[in-house]
């Protein structure tokens, strides 16, 4: 036994001793067991030998065929020539001779030993390929740990025996009728298709040769400290990292150049714009840690924690990402691998870990609704930090996210059913349109907002608040639409119902009913002198929720969330070359395809001329809604002071005039009996009216009084 064939057995018996003994006890087994394995590696031996000594003498039997066939030639050539000689009959066949015996069973021995020939030159071919293939696994399986250069030389001469016979052609199965069916039954394996052995052998030497090395980076990248803080003061750990980074560019260097061989045989071992293949490996790292904390049973892989695993994410990349660019690009550089940005790869080779991460939760987001949105805004805030800090300029994981339709449905649908349920459960409450402030909290010309109005805001901001991140325009308008201008529709709504049902009650039965409640509940005497009082004040609660609604729509539709969607409508709306009002967006919004998503989130072409549509905005015409609301609520008010004014004049309807009988020039005031009760409380309502109302709406309602009571005062 050579030196090598004892190292390479010796080799055998540690691995099996350190593959199935775990325990003291299991070695008192080791002798039997030795000398099992001992006879075993024997017999291989001999039967390598066996298989040596039928290649020997297949080559001798092959060349006495040889022979052989040059002499029959000879002689079948001098056969002819007797032939052609002796007739002189040119219409009989030149290889007719007497009956033709002799010549036939010449020309049939031929053929049989040309037979016998081929034969054993193809399974001559067949056994030289088997042995070289399996001595070029073995040098690579001995070389793994001991001589990483030695192991890629042998992947190479594996990769050059699969070229040779794949350009050959040879792929006709070689089964157990043909010439190698006396090859030894204890040799190695004998697969149908020698192509398909071959092919078999190279894809299972890449696989461990890829697995070994590979190992041994992840080992040396451990010694350096990762996945924490990279610590390059050791030199022996930098040279075993380096030495890895080595091997792992040199089998992939190989594979690389091999493509079209590989290509031809039907083997995919690396895909042409694969990147770097030791990168691969240190991004590898990342998934293993991402399995095991984050895609497990542990109590540390939540769905509605994706702040945990992508904080981990981004510790890591931390750590690594110096490193990468002060020492794995030097050494990316010193290879003939396709150059790249060894920082930006190993951040596109992390990414697939969230996506796949994100898969594995996807069923949970749509179960749990709104946690899509928690997951959206971390994933946003992630990314901005990929590509503020780390200078990512790849494709983004949270575009792909949102482009799952199902999982944005769910999102949608649970934004519209929590904004429902929280606006109807305040409107449900007792007084949902009472003022929230004191007069003396915020002034006369501040909008002061009612718990509804409040309520409702509060809803349409942390809905815009928590879509703002999502990059797609389309997206953010679709959650505007289905979440945000449903609550908005809804208070309109109510408060056009409040307005409808105060409009059918007669004024001058509130008048007297507030009378008759104020004397039973002995309520004070100002209350009981002006019961219109608390009527306006209803009205203004109105009035004030509508206010304060409209002034947060008017500033958010000069907020750059807003103006970018409104920005895109118009695009869209100009894109579409006919008469399109942008207003209209929402009336088939829930139709767009992805022509619209490219018209409402590509850049536009040229910018937009159309003044009218500048001017304008997301919320423009909710605004216009709203103040034509405020309107008939003031003209409600001047309709309610009117009636009551009236009211009170009823009993004197039939006098000719209520100007006052006696006027007393040195006076300051001369009024009549009949306008004497009624002035006073005018002006009381009006005082409390001031402090209901804006200046600018007080204004328009003493036009609107003036209008409806100076000529009926006058006349009278």
């Amino acid at each position: 036994m050579t030196n090598i064939e004892a190292d390479v057995a010796h080799e055998a018996v540690q691995q099996f001793l350190d593959g199935h003994f775990a325990t003291l006890e299991s070695l008192e087994l080791i002798d039997d067991l030795l000398n099992d394995e001992e006879s075993t590696h024997a017999q291989l031996e001999r039967d390598l030998e066996n298989a040596s000594s039928t290649t020997e003498a297949l080559r001798d039997e092959a060349i006495g065929i040889t022979q052989t066939l040059h002499d029959k030639a000879l002689a079948l050539i001098d056969l002819h020539s007797e032939v052609v000689g002796a007739s002189t009959d040119e219409s009989v066949s030149a290889w007719q001779f007497r009956d033709g015996t002799e010549t036939m069973d010449l020309v049939a021995d031929l053929a049989a030993k040309l037979e016998s020939y081929g034969k054993l030159s193809c399974a001559k071919t067949y056994i030289d390929a088997l042995l070289a293939v399996e001595q070029a696994k073995q040098s690579v399986r001995q070389s793994l740990s001991k001589s990483p250069q030695g192991m890629l030389s042998a992947y190479k001469m594996l990769i050059d025996i699969l070229a040779a016979h794949c350009s050959s052609g040879s792929t006709e199965p070689l089964t157990s009728g043909s010439a190698t069916s006396d090859y030894s039954a204890d040799g190695p394996p004998q697969p149908s298709n020698l192509l398909e052995y071959i092919k078999q052998s190279v894809q299972e030497i890449w696989s461990e040769a890829n697995k070994a090395t590979a190992s041994a980076q992840s080992e040396s990248l451990s010694k350096l400290g990762w996945p924490a803080k990279m610590d390059l003061s050791s030199a022996a750990a930098v040279g075993a990292f380096d030495s890895s980074f080595s091997t792992l560019a040199g089998l992939d260097l190989i594979t690389r150049a091999a493509s079209d061989v590989l290509a031809r045989c039907g083997l995919s071992l690396r895909a042409d714009d694969a990147p770097p293949l030791p990168l691969e490996h240190m991004a590898g790292a990342v998934d293993i840690r991402m399995r095991y904390h984050f895609e497990s049973a542990r109590t540390t892989s939540r769905a509605d924690k994706p702040e945990w695993w992508l904080s981990q994410v981004l510790g890591m990349l931390r750590n690594i990402v110096p490193f990468l660019e002060s020492h794995v690009q030097r050494l990316v550089d010193g290879t003939t691998l396709p150059q790249v940005d060894a920082r930006n790869v190993f951040i596109r080779l992390v990414l697939p870990v969230v996506q796949r991460k994100l898969a594995h939760d996807r069923a949970e987001y749509i179960r749990g609704g709104l946690v899509i949105a928690h997951v959206v805004h971390e994933l946003a805030d992630f990314e901005h930090t990929l590509r503020d800090v780390f200078f990512y300029d790849g494709p983004s994981v949270l575009g792909q996210l949102l482009a799952d339709y199902d999982l944005f449905t769910a999102w949608v649908e649970a934004e519209r059913a929590n904004a429902v349920e929280s606006y109807m459960q305040t409107i449900a409450e007792p007084n949902p349109f009472e003022l929230i402030y004191d007069d003396d909290v915020l002034g006369a010309d501040d909008a002061k907002p009612s718990r509804l109005a409040e309520k409702a805001v509060l809803v349409l901001e942390d809905i815009a608040e928590r879509y703002a991140v999502v990059p797609s325009c389309m997206r953010r308008l679709q959650l505007l639409s289905t979440a945000q201008f449903p609550i908005l529709i809804a208070l309109v709504e109510d408060i056009e119902g409040e307005i409808d049902e105060f409009s059918r009650i007669s004024l001058a039965f509130i008048r007297d009913t507030g009378i008759a409640n104020a004397a039973t509940t002995k309520t004070t005497t100002a209350a009981l002198q002006s019961p219109l009082v608390s009527q306006l004040a209803r009205l203004t609660s109105w009035y004030q929720t509508i206010w304060y609604v409209e002034e947060a729509a008017d500033d958010w539709n000069n907020s750059t969330n807003y103006v970018d969607l409104w920005a895109a409508v118009c695009q869209r709306a100009a894109a579409l070359g006919r008469s399109t009002d942008p207003r209209d967006w929402r009336m088939d919004c829930d139709e767009w395809s992805d022509a619209d998503r490219v018209l409402l989130d590509e850049p536009a072409n040229q910018p937009l001329v159309n003044d009218d549509w500048l001017d304008g905005g997301i919320w423009e015409r909710s605004i216009g809604t709203l103040r034509e609301l405020k309107q008939r609520v003031l003209d409600l008010v001047s309709r309610a002071i009117n009636k009551d004014v009236v009211g009170q004049l009823r009993a004197y309807r039939k006098k000719s005039t209520w100007a006052a009988e006696d006027v007393d020039a040195s006076a300051d005031t001369n009024i009549s009996i009949e306008l004497s009760g009624l002035l006073p409380e005018l002006s009381s309502v009006l005082k409390s009216l001031e402090m209901m109302v804006p200046s600018r709406a007080f204004s328009l309602l003493l036009r609107l009084l003036e209008a409806e009571l100076d000529t009926f005062l006058v006349e009278r």
